[in-house]
């Protein structure tokens, strides 16, 4: 894929990851919108940054991601890449006094439902473009769940899923647009905060990494621990299991 020229949308685009991305895509000569809910934080962020415009959207809100389409089909109609990083968690286990239907639903509305609604909605803009892609954030949860993260880690192998089925069917109906998936590491982000553990990375790293497989058409991205998760679940899912649970100390 080109990593330059490109007219890119990034959701969670006001910390962590999405905002590692819109800094290094605008530096790398692209134009990015920063989608995210808290839009003065976006307003700051974007100021600092060259070729970056903002939408403010709840994406737990299906009427909001509405207006977000209509607005890239009003006055971003050349939109090509479409990076789908917004996620929400609760740190906690199961069975114990947190309401845990009331987090699941948060979080499968904001996780996995709003990517089924973009990608939906957005892959005719995207068909029409010239290198066109979606990339989609999963995580290391999506082989195997972090027990102090049930519920998210649920909606990220919805998504893990999600993005192979649409890939495939792409592919099959030969579609220009590309579908990459990021198996993200834990990040050192307002995300993660909860989350108590050594092994988190810099977003800016993570991204760094991420572009270069982008850059070199790798469809399934396993940036820093995640390699290593990956090539033990593919030998033993249980060792996976224990691995992942360690890192996060569950």
């Amino acid at each position: 894929m080109k990593l330059n020229g490109n007219r890119i949308l990034v959701t969670g685009a006001g910390t962590g990851m999405g905002l590692a991305a819109a800094k290094q895509l605008t530096a790398l000569g692209n134009e990015v919108l920063m989608v995210a809910r808290n839009e003065e934080r976006l307003c700051r962020e974007a100021a600092r940054l060259e070729n970056a415009g903002v939408f403010a959207c709840d994406l737990s809100d299906p009427a909001q991601i509405t207006a977000l389409v209509e607005h890239v089909r009003e006055n971003v109609p050349d939109l090509n890449w479409v990076f789908l990083n917004a996620g929400v968690t609760h740190t906690y286990k199961m069975f114990g006094t947190e309401d845990t239907i009331a987090f699941a639903a948060q979080e499968m509305e904001t996780n996995y439902l709003s990517a089924v609604r973009i990608l939906t909605l957005l892959e005719p803009v995207l068909a029409q473009q010239i290198d066109p892609a979606f990339i989609l954030t999963t995580s290391g949860t999506a082989l195997v769940p972090d027990i102090s993260n049930p519920t998210y880690s649920a909606t990220k192998a919805a998504l893990h899923s999600l993005a192979q089925s649409a890939r495939l069917t792409l592919q099959r109906k030969g579609s220009p647009i590309k579908v990459f998936e990021i198996l993200a590491p834990l990040v050192d982000s307002p995300f993660a905060k909860d989350v108590p553990s050594e092994h988190k990375l810099p977003p800016a790293d993570v991204i760094r990494d991420v572009l270069a497989d982008i850059g070199k058409d790798v469809a399934q991205i396993h940036p820093g621990p995640t390699s290593e998760l990956y090539r033990v679940f593919l030998q033993s899912p249980e060792e996976a299991l224990d691995l992942i649970n360690g890192m996060t100390n569950a």
